[in-house]
């Protein structure tokens, strides 16, 4: 493995300051129970192996991917999986930048976002978001010919209705009656004509799969004019799940038997929700889906309001869904609030929990984690009010679970790691927790001997490492464990200007990879 270089976000200082203690990193501190801070405030950090990070990329909304920024953000991000749903046009990836991104990073995996069981008519889509959103569906000349030859693939509602899309008027996206129709996901022509299109994205684009929306647990009502009839009859959801199921089938079918070597190794991936109704019989829905992959959406939605026995349910979730293909199921989970939050501390400690439930729960290597906070505070600048903590919580590697969660005897959730632990206190009250080794917080200086209590709030996560610093004979190691990297950077920068100073740091430089 090539020797890491060494963080180019401290370079500078050695330059710019004369002197320690007048060192101001742009670093808040974290409070003792380790809430994370956003990457926007303590910089890019690179990865310490070759590995892709565990997290999902998601952009800046209208990101320019023919710009070089736009490349050398997603290398530095070094994540696993990024999704395509371009909502502008320069936005969307053409195959020279597809390339570029597998030269720069060949391990990450490029899907585009699909809208499943639809055909939009592009020549009226007329906001301007469908109007590159949806381009990617289908061409103008795929849905002529399936309205005109294919007209009983379209799919009708009891009133003998076709069903088409419909999205209320947001800002610059909508969908009306007549420009973009439900196609019924079991017929023949329809599931052709979707891998079809998958395999143009992959072979002639160079996508390495695609995520299908909205195949989710029955039917989404609100996606739609009307539900879709069978013999004149409201089709249930078992009846629609039974033809998402068809559809999804039939790709893979199609996918494992395809001569193109590209296809067989190509992602079909699928959305399942991860709260609310949409959770009954999912983990047996998706085993059946046969899908490569899904995104679990917004569990944990209702914290701070969230009892123990629904985190408890959803974290259960998360292991069983993430534990198909024999725990090697891929995908992420995604966290986004739509209605935001009040305040960074609300997004810190939030997010750490969530991020703590995950570690607990999560069966497969392939699982990844993207959080984002929308801060509701006209004060902070535009560019502090979308925070993405999981860029920073995520560059912490505990390595392999040791064995599976556990509850304690003080209703604590502890998973032990190789390299650490996750512990969730999912309960209204505040739990202690005690080690036999000495420890120290996965997101700041913070220390904790051996045999004293580490104290847990209500409803709050906490990531510990083993191996806590102490005195080390070689100059660099702060955390002792006989290498120079990542870690010891991360230590280095949250104890600057208190813990450590610039000898420190010219220290850790010149021994950095030993």
């Amino acid at each position: 493995m090539p020797k890491q270089p060494f963080p180019r976000f401290l370079l500078p200082l050695t330059i710019i300051l004369g002197f320690s203690t007048l060192i101001y990193l742009g670093y808040r501190s974290l409070v003792h129970q380790a809430t994370p801070v956003s990457i926007n405030q303590v910089g890019n950090i690179p990865n310490d192996t070759d590995s892709p990070i565990p997290t999902l990329y998601v952009g800046e909304m209208g990101f320019d991917v023919s710009q070089p920024a736009f490349l050398d953000d997603l290398v530095q991000s070094n994540p696993m999986y990024i999704v395509f749903n371009p909502y502008y046009p320069q936005s969307v990836p053409s195959a020279s930048v597809i390339q570029d991104i597998h030269t720069r990073l060949p391990q990450l995996k490029v899907l585009l976002h699909i809208f499943p069981a639809s055909l939009f008519d592009q020549k009226k889509l007329d906001s301007p978001i469908a109007k590159v959103s949806f381009s990617s569906q289908n061409t103008q000349t795929q849905f002529d010919n399936a309205w005109t030859n294919h007209q009983d693939a379209f799919l009708k509602d009891a009133s003998g209705e076709y069903v088409y899309n419909t999205i209320d008027p947001v800002g610059q996206m909508w969908l009306k009656e007549g420009q973009g129709y439900l196609m019924d996901p079991a017929h023949p022509f329809y599931q052709n004509l979707l891998y079809n299109r998958i395999k143009y994205l992959v072979t002639e684009l160079g996508y390495d799969g695609v995520y299908l929306d909205i195949m989710v647990i029955g039917f989404m009502q609100g996606m739609y004019s009307s539900r879709p009839a069978l013999d004149g009859f409201p089709l249930t959801n078992q009846q629609w799940n039974d033809k998402l199921i068809s559809l999804s089938q039939s790709l893979q079918n199609k996918r494992q038997t395809d001569p193109d070597p590209r296809m067989r190794n190509a992602l079909i991936f699928t959305n399942s929700v991860g709260g609310g109704k949409y959770t009954v019989g999912v983990v047996d829905y998706n085993r059946d889906l046969r899908t490569q992959g899904v995104q679990i959406e917004n569990p944990f939605q209702d914290y701070p309001d969230l009892t123990t026995d629904e985190w408890l349910k959803a974290i259960n979730l998360i292991r069983d869904i993430s534990s198909l293909r024999n725990n090697q199921m891929r995908g992420w989970l995604l966290y986004h609030l739509s209605e935001g939050m009040n305040s960074r501390h609300q997004c810190n400690q939030q997010s750490l929990f969530t991020y703590a439930s995950f570690l607990l729960s999560k069966q497969s290597p392939n699982f990844a984690f993207h959080y984002l906070c929308k801060i509701q505070d006209s004060s902070l600048p535009a560019s502090e009010r979308r925070v993405v903590p999981s860029e920073t919580l995520t560059r912490i590697s505990l390595d392999s679970p040791v064995a599976p969660y556990q509850r304690l005897a003080s209703g604590l959730y502890v998973r032990e790691f190789a390299n650490g632990f996750a512990l969730v206190n999912p309960t209204s009250s505040s739990l202690n927790y005690q080690s036999n080794i000495n420890l120290h917080n996965a997101y700041s200086a913070t220390t904790y001997p051996k045999n004293t209590n580490i104290t847990l709030p209500a409803k709050t996560g906490l990531v510990l490492l083993k191996n806590a610093p102490s005195p080390s004979s070689r100059p660099g190691d702060l955390n002792s464990d006989g290498t120079i990297n990542l870690l010891d950077y991360n230590l280095l920068k949250s104890g600057f200007g208190t813990t450590y100073n610039l000898l420190d740091y010219n220290t850790l430089r010149s021994q950095w990879g030993q």
